[in-house]
């Protein structure tokens, strides 16, 4: 009995060693185990960059299971994200901001199954920029952040002017009489200019077109004449072209150097067409004081359209971890990114119910902008087609020839229009 007694004593002790030295060993696998590496890309640098890695910074402590880099591409980010995907090599994660060029090119995972997995409320977005995620019925990634454009006034220029400040509600007609009163007609270092006039810039035209009753092409991307040769259009492109008359030209066609910046800085011109993205800069110029307007409407009374300018956070189709840069998708586009843009006062966040807690309205700059993008209701022409930048350029083409040459209006625009259904047709 003894002997069996302690023959059982020895069979619980070597079982008691076994299960002590699988806990020691489990729990040395978890201590051990190395976080899911995500990388992500981004075109964001400088202070920007500084921005996000805040936002990364909170994403890990949330998530320590997960190590995340942003890779910063500022020159040339569409071709290296073409030329990664094309090479089978990508990185995990992206900012995308041309939704359907990257949708058809399979670029970008399809997000449906991951937001239905979680449960993820789409509704939280402004609805514009939900509609900039989705095409043919999927959605590519979550909302980043958006800027309508506004129009900046040099306060300093205007007082020296003895003009009076734009106001909510003043007209295309109101802007040219502004442009002429602060024109100076001086030449040199004294020559002021009520406005920087951008020839082809396409982009920003849309919201006075929209406001104005006219589209830029069909609801389905597929034709142009009619739209941007109609009574409407053609208003818009005369009364820009008497705008461009009487204002500093650049002389450029690039849209997206935000042109004009260093002329309204330095106190040459009153006025500039623009997003938020100056503000950061202006503020820290302490000669500059400055107010920003939403843009004038064609006629008093009627109600603008503004565009907007916006960016998701998205998933590579050939990324390893997709699961892990899902979870950094859905952290940086929900309440917490749209917070941290806000509360560093970087850009406007997508959620509307986060810019009521944040402070941001009471800020006289984005707050102006939230005030002009709240009435956003177009997503801007380029996601109802991935051809459209291509026809996009016979516009260009068209706006340089009427507001430098001076070509009819009417006529170059329905030349324009016949070129541009071609392409958007695929013919």
């Amino acid at each position: 009995m003894k002997k069996q007694m302690g023959m059982m004593l020895l069979l619980f002790l070597f079982l008691s060693l076994l299960v002590f030295a699988g806990g020691q060993k489990e729990g040395s696998a978890k201590e051990d185990a190395k976080p899911v590496e995500v990388t992500v890309m981004t075109w964001n640098s400088g202070f920007h960059i500084e921005v996000d890695n805040a936002l990364v910074d909170k994403f890990m402590e949330a998530n320590p299971n997960i190590k995340l880099e942003l890779m910063s591409v500022p020159q040339g980010y569409d071709d290296k994200v073409l030329t990664a995907h094309a090479a089978g090599n990508t990185p995990d994660g992206l900012l995308m901001w041309n939704t359907p060029m990257y949708v058809e090119a399979g670029i970008v995972e399809e997000l449906s199954p991951y937001i239905e997995r979680d449960n993820f409320d789409m509704s939280i977005y402004l609805p514009v920029l939900k509609a900039w995620a989705e095409y043919k019925g999927g959605i590519y990634g979550l909302p980043k952040d958006y800027t309508p454009r506004g129009i900046y006034y040099n306060k300093n220029v205007f007082d020296d002017a003895g003009v009076p400040y734009p106001e909510k509600g003043w007209t295309f007609d109101d802007f040219k009489e502004t442009v002429k009163k602060i024109n100076n007609n001086k030449n040199g270092a004294e020559a002021r200019y009520g406005y920087v006039a951008i020839p082809g810039h396409t982009y920003a035209m849309q919201g006075y077109i929209w406001s104005n009753g006219g589209d830029l092409c069909s609801p389905d991307g597929t034709q142009a004449s009619g739209y941007i040769d109609s009574p409407a259009v053609v208003e818009v492109v005369q009364w820009y072209k008497e705008l461009y008359n009487m204002s500093i030209q650049t002389g450029t066609t690039d849209a997206y150097q935000n042109l004009g910046q260093n002329e309204f800085q330095t106190g040459i011109v009153g006025m500039m067409d623009n997003g938020s993205w100056p503000i950061s800069v202006f503020k820290n110029d302490t000669s500059l004081n400055f107010g920003i307007a939403p843009p004038p409407v064609p006629k008093k009374g009627m109600n603008i359209s503004p565009v907007i300018h916006s960016a998701t956070f998205s998933m590579f189709a050939k990324g390893k971890e997709k699961d892990a840069v899902w979870e950094y998708i859905k952290f940086c586009g929900g309440e917490a990114g749209a917070r941290n843009q806000e509360e560093t006062l970087y850009s406007l966040g997508a959620i509307p119910k986060v810019s009521l807690q944040t402070g941001v309205l009471d800020d006289p700059y984005l707050g102006a902008m939230y005030d002009i993008g709240n009435q956003a209701a177009m997503v801007p022409v380029f996601t109802r087609n991935p051809k459209w930048f291509e026809a996009d350029a016979e516009f260009q083409t068209a706006l340089e020839k009427i507001f430098i040459t001076g070509a009819d209006i009417q006529t170059t625009l329905t030349e324009a229009a016949k070129k541009m259904d071609k392409i958007l047709q695929g013919k």
